[in-house]
């Protein structure tokens, strides 16, 4: 694992602080954006939006094992039931 980086900032009167250039590089973070603190037993942690999603997936992929895409489901309900209103429509007598 490689060392971690370390860097001291100074927080002004208001509470803002800048993220150093490399820290910003390696998070990811080419422009403005958003970023996600979390406070624990051992500091804040700062954690971009695309870490917290893999992170997610990563917990809930073990709960999804063998399950298609649930957007993939959807659509193929919604295909399905187009065309059983299609099939419908067409044994009605047309007036």
């Amino acid at each position: 694992m490689p060392e971690p980086l370390r860097r001291t900032v100074q927080v002004a009167g208001n509470g803002r602080m800048n993220l150093p250039a490399d820290m910003r590089r390696v998070l990811g973070l080419t422009g403005p954006g958003r970023v996600i603190l979390t406070q624990d037993e051992d500091g804040i942690r700062i954690t971009t939006a695309d870490q917290a999603l893999k992170r997610v997936r990563a917990l809930a992929a073990p709960f999804l094992q063998g399950r298609g895409s649930v957007v993939d489901e959807f659509i193929a309900e919604r295909h399905a039931e187009a065309a059983r209103e299609a099939a419908e429509g067409q044994d009605e007598p047309h007036a």
